[in-house]
């Protein structure tokens, strides 16, 4: 009963209201795929060191790739020192690195196909999804050289994982989308192409 009031309350409002309720599906698409991808994200960050800490000496490596001085701001964009346990040096930035991969891996093809389906040139995409995700991913490490060693100082392990992976995944959520509006274009390729 209480489900055909709210299906039939939806479809009014998408009557009434076609282009608002298309963006609102699709937002709530891309967020129920964006907080899949993040726990997908969270579980390769809380196991995938822990597995390269045990079976290399990477941890052991700083890893410290494009210095930022500006203003306050002295640091590097990806800045991983040693610090003797699985959160740290090489060894955490190529489980960062691979998580960030594997996630968008799976994203790229739930929101082009499902949440927009869009039907655009697949090659275009994927070289505009990749650069958005350089670009993104470049910010959202920038960000976390600031804040990510006051975690660590007050943050247990787990705790902090989940706080890192809620923050980026949370900015990355409110830029993705309106590119993802770009991207991935809705319809068939002929409308596409008229547009």
């Amino acid at each position: 009963m209480q489900e055909s009031v709210i299906k039939n309350k939806w479809n009014n409002f998408s009557e009434k209201h076609p282009k608002l309720s298309n963006f609102l599906y699709q937002f709530l698409k891309f967020y129920l795929f964006s907080l899949l991808v993040t726990l997908l994200q969270y579980l390769m960050l809380t196991f995938l060191p822990e597995i390269l800490f045990s079976v290399t000496n990477w941890m052991d490596k700083p890893f410290q790739f494009i210095h930022v001085n500006f203003w306050i701001v002295d640091t590097y964009a990806f800045d991983y020192p040693v610090t003797g346990d699985a959160t740290g040096g090489l060894g955490y930035f190529i489980a960062f690195a691979i998580t960030l991969f594997v996630a968008q891996c799976v994203n790229f093809p739930l929101q082009r196909n499902v949440t927009f389906k869009s039907k655009g040139n697949v090659a275009y995409q994927i070289m505009w999804y990749f650069i958005a995700w350089v670009l993104i991913t470049f910010t959202c490490s920038l960000l976390a050289s600031i804040y990510v060693p006051i975690l660590k100082e007050y943050i247990e392990t787990a705790v902090y994982n989940i706080v890192i992976t809620v923050v980026n995944g949370g900015v990355q959520m409110v830029i993705y989308f309106p590119i993802y509006k770009i991207i991935f274009p809705e319809g068939s390729k002929t409308e596409i192409a008229t547009k």
